[in-house]
């Protein structure tokens, strides 16, 4: 279980979307009303109304020819209906990544725990009540699209655990959702990915790797997996030496794989450097046991 801290962290996400859609239609009024406020600076009124032309003032009072205007409003949506359409259409993208971006804010505060402390342990605590919370939840609004990434998180989690038949037994019989949506896909592809690094199987990684998206091919990590895997220690440690991790726990990856080449390459010196820091930095990840391992058995060789 996580503390009450997480526990309210993981309400609030799935309590923030539970009125999503009326939230992003408020947003969509605002932006709206905003728009107009803008433009109506450089048209004028908006609305019908009467005007006067030139105004002549007499005794307080003013003379003039009035007419009736329509306002740009009105002039707008029977002959530019497609810039109004457009203007909408803006404005509903924008409340739309309004929303997006605050929910996403509330999962990444979750995702800290694992991408800034690397503690695979209570990250994994953490997805699995965020799941299991959301079943007992009559969903409601956007709150559907919740649970989906928390149950891809979990997975996730998971496969930083090492627990990959845990993982696949979920994806083939538990998951709850479509399973030709994209967040699924993407999951069962970082699975299988997994299992085939964990099996070595350099062949079908490497076919996998081919056809994923663009997603999965641009990660340099999984380049030097692949490298690794098909025994190319030093084009694997040329990659692996070419960027730095984006977070802690990319970076805990990097070092720990950068670490086994060198291993390979003899080098034992920076090999050391890289496991030292995966043992300081890596918290509760598989790897950093590994690299403790490593470090004691040098030691018991050297002395």
């Amino acid at each position: 279980m996580p503390d009450k801290y997480l526990e309210k962290r993981i309400h609030r996400a799935y309590g923030w979307m539970k009125y999503g859609r009326i939230k992003m239609l408020l947003v969509y009024l605002v932006i709206c009303v905003l728009m107009i406020g803008i433009v109506s600076l450089f048209l004028g009124n908006p609305f019908p109304h009467r005007e006067t032309i030139f105004p002549l003032s007499f005794r307080k009072k003013v003379f003039g020819f009035s007419v009736w205007d329509s306002g740009w409003l009105y002039t707008g949506i029977t002959e530019y209906l497609y810039l109004m359409v457009t203007g909408c259409v803006i404005a509903l993208v924008l409340a739309f990544l309004w929303l997006c971006g605050v929910s996403g804010g509330k999962l990444a505060g979750l995702d800290r725990i694992l991408l800034k402390q690397c503690d695979v342990k209570k990250y994994m605590d953490a997805m699995n009540y965020a799941v299991d919370y959301g079943r007992g939840l009559k969903l409601q609004g956007f709150q559907e699209s919740v649970f989906l990434l928390m149950q891809q998180r979990m997975v996730c989690a998971w496969i930083a655990g090492g627990k990959l038949e845990e993982s696949r037994e979920f994806l083939t019989g538990e998951w709850r959702g479509k399973k030709n949506s994209n967040v699924y896909k993407q999951t069962v592809r970082t699975l299988e990915l997994s299992e085939a690094y964990v099996s070595r199987d350099a062949e079908r990684f490497h076919m996998l790797l081919q056809r994923a998206g663009r997603r999965f091919r641009k990660q340099k990590l999984l380049t030097a997996r692949g490298l690794f895997l098909e025994q190319k220690y030093e084009q694997a440690a040329v990659c692996l030496q070419s960027y730095k991790g984006e977070n802690t726990y990319h970076e805990v990856l990097r070092q720990y794989l950068l670490g086994k080449c060198l291993h390979k390459m003899e080098n034992k010196k920076m090999a050391e450097e890289c496991m030292e820091y995966v043992s300081v930095h890596g918290n509760t990840m598989p790897c950093q046991k590994k690299a403790q391992e490593w470090l004691l058995s040098k030691q018991e060789n050297d002395g």
